[in-house]
């Protein structure tokens, strides 16, 4: 065993201690092998090292962790290049987009275990992939035509491109926005459609869509206060993901949502900020913890999630309980269906 900083630290080494922020909560657990991801994770914490076995494995990473990797640089790179009023070419985004768009037809549990990556540094960019994945997914369950599902997911992706044109420092703020900076904020809508209208080889239908996904249900969004069937499908679909995703991610200014909460928030919101339809269609899809997730029950208890469950029982999953945060370690990992303890809750995401 031996101590490392996390600037040293590479993929395939493994753990040989739980990884704890200085709060107490446990980010990774002992016997993980380094990915990536996980290394982002770290850094978004700053942690500053970890202790890893003497042996080096092997890691490979799988196809669907790539083409998140390259959507994210991707938006990453044009989002830049449009804060800098750089012309954007999206033709590297597209590809990558539309690449994502046939593995997630082809199998979308696979990226929802993705989705989630939490880097205060990145967080736009990250948040873009998300929504434009939780986006394709609804799409796909509402069996619209593929050249809709891939217009979709570009205006996903692109949705907060008009953030560009924010101040950092508003952008960044770590306290409440003042009236006059949330005024500010609001215009992003407005200036993603200036940009996306403005830049070649785009279907009219985005720049649009990219200015509705603020506006509500029942008439309360912005900027135009657009209700019902007059706001866009895609940006009815995309303000869902938008929100739910904003709502399950930590921000300098408030502690995240467990994905359970985020999903009763939005179905309390039906009909008034959402349209009912493509909510139901939503929940009744998403994952809200998916399989493989590890995630820290109120028992104290760190569990494994063993169901891909979806609709309401995905918030109530049935788990492997495979160690503690505190006291003996379980020998034998029992498994324990939520659903039918209601007691015990999840509270708070390992990994």
């Amino acid at each position: 065993m031996q101590k490392i900083s996390i600037s040293r630290l590479k993929p395939g080494m493994k753990l040989a201690k739980d990884v704890i922020t200085n709060d107490g909560r446990i980010l990774l657990l002992k016997g993980f092998i380094i990915k990536p991801r996980y290394i982002q994770r770290l850094k978004a914490y700053k942690v500053s090292h970890v202790y890893v076995e003497d042996e080096l494995d092997p890691v490979k990473q799988i196809d669907e962790e790539l083409i998140y990797e390259d959507v994210f640089c991707n938006i990453k790179s044009v989002m830049e290049h449009a804060r800098l009023e750089k012309p954007l070419d999206l033709q590297a985004l597209r590809e990558t987009v539309y690449e994502l768009v046939r593995q997630i037809l082809n199998d979308d549990t696979v990226f929802m275990a993705l989705t989630g990556i939490r880097d205060i540094d990145n967080y736009t960019f990250l948040h873009s992939v998300d929504v434009c994945i939780y986006s394709v997914i609804t799409a796909k369950a509402l069996h619209m035509p593929l050249d809709e599902i891939r217009e979709l997911a570009f205006a996903a992706i692109l949705h907060d491109i008009g953030k560009c044109r924010i101040p950092l420092e508003i952008l960044n703020k770590p306290g409440k926005l003042t009236d006059e900076e949330y005024f500010i904020i609001k215009n992003h809508t407005i200036y993603g459609m200036e940009i996306t209208k403005n830049t070649p080889n785009l279907s009219a239908r985005i720049p649009k869509v990219i200015c509705q996904h603020h506006e509500k249900w029942d008439g309360t969004g912005y900027p135009v206060g657009l209700k019902s069937f007059d706001i866009d499908r895609m940006a009815r679909i995309i303000s869902i993901a938008d929100v739910y995703d904003a709502l399950t991610a930590n921000r300098v200014y408030r502690k995240r949502r467990m994905p359970h909460e985020a999903a009763e928030y939005l179905m309390a919101q039906t009909g008034q900020h959402f349209d009912p339809y493509i909510l139901q269609t939503f929940i009744n899809n998403i994952a809200i913890y998916p399989e493989n997730l590890i995630v820290m029950l109120n028992t104290g208890e760190i569990a494994r999630v063993l169901s891909s469950r979806r609709g309401l029982l995905s918030m109530r999953p049935v788990v492997s309980v495979i160690t503690r945060k505190d006291g003996p370690p379980i020998l034998n990992p029992y498994v324990l269906d939520l659903q039918q303890n209601p007691t015990v809750l999840i509270v708070d995401i390992i990994s």
